[in-house]
This record gives structure tokens, C-alpha cells and sequence, in this order.
């Protein structure tokens, strides 16, 4: 009897786990993924910005010239994370593509606002094998953004 109550419990504990799983709010929707994302490079005329109103924060954050103009090729999620944020959509750690809204303050102290993308490699195999994922391709919407990934000097 004991045995019984012990695998039936363990069962449906796995199952409640399963099903928690199942339904995390960070799973990566695919409503937005632009087509090519999960293999590393798109096609420019093909991107697919999400909606601005689907964003988890609304109105976008604050970022410096600076900190963007050092995201690069190459650069991995955890030093992205550190220099603009989390993703702004509900896009998950293992997402091929990061979507952003980004306000900037030009010289008159008017706010510029864009959307920015990230798309990443796709060798990412895992933590336990201690890979990154690293940033290939970034797009501006409008395209006109695109300055702020200059170098100021």
C-alpha cells in the first residue's frame, strides 16, 4: 500500500510539473519571430517588429548612445542583458531574437523612440556545455535609428 500512495504521488507530481511547465508566461510566442531567426540570419525585407502595444513594458526604457554602440557581433545575451535590459516582448532566454523599444534624447531634449532587434547565432547547445549565445544581426525600426549604434567621439 505504501509503495502505491508513494508512485501515485510521485506521478502525479511530475504531472503537475509537466503542466506548470507547460504554461510558464516566458515561453517564447512565435507571433513575432521574424522568418530565419532560429537559423542565425534574415532576410531585411522579411523582419517582423512586434507590436509596440504587446510589450510587457509599454513604454520602453531610456538607453545611451554609449551602451548601444557596444553591442556588436558576437556580443552574448548575458552582456546585452547587462547594457539595455531584459527584451522588452516575452521572447525567453533561448529566443533567436531579442525585440527592444529604446527612447533616446536627441540635442533639443526631444525623445526619439525605436524599436530595435536582435538576432542571435544558433549554436547554442546548452548551460551544461557553457555556451552563449551570441548577438549576428541588429535592425532599427525606423531605420533612421540606426545612428545610435554609432560611436559618439
Amino acid at each position: 500500500m505504501k509503495k502505491s500512495v508513494y508512485r501515485y504521488s510521485l506521478l502525479v507530481t511530475t504531472a503537475l510539473l509537466f503542466t506548470a511547465g507547460c504554461t510558464q508566461k516566458n515561453i517564447m510566442p512565435t507571433w513575432h519571430l521574424t522568418p530565419g531567426a532560429q537559423h542565425g540570419s534574415v532576410d531585411a525585407n522579411n523582419l517582423v517588429f512586434p507590436d509596440a502595444q504587446k510589450a510587457w513594458q509599454k513604454g520602453g526604457t531610456i538607453a545611451t548612445q554609449d551602451d548601444i554602440a557596444k553591442i556588436k557581433v558576437g556580443t552574448t545575451k548575458d552582456e546585452i542583458y547587462k547594457l539595455i535590459g531584459t527584451p522588452h516582448f516575452s521572447e525567453g532566454f533561448n529566443a533567436r531574437e531579442w525585440d527592444y523599444i529604446l527612447k533616446f534624447y536627441d540635442a533639443n531634449n526631444n525623445v526619439d523612440t525605436c524599436q530595435y532587434k536582435i538576432i542571435f547565432d544558433n549554436t547554442y547547445e546548452g548551460r551544461m556545455r557553457d555556451d552563449e549565445f551570441g548577438a549576428t544581426e541588429f535592425y532599427w525600426q525606423p531605420a533612421s535609428c540606426a545612428k545610435y549604434s554609432q560611436i559618439i567621439r
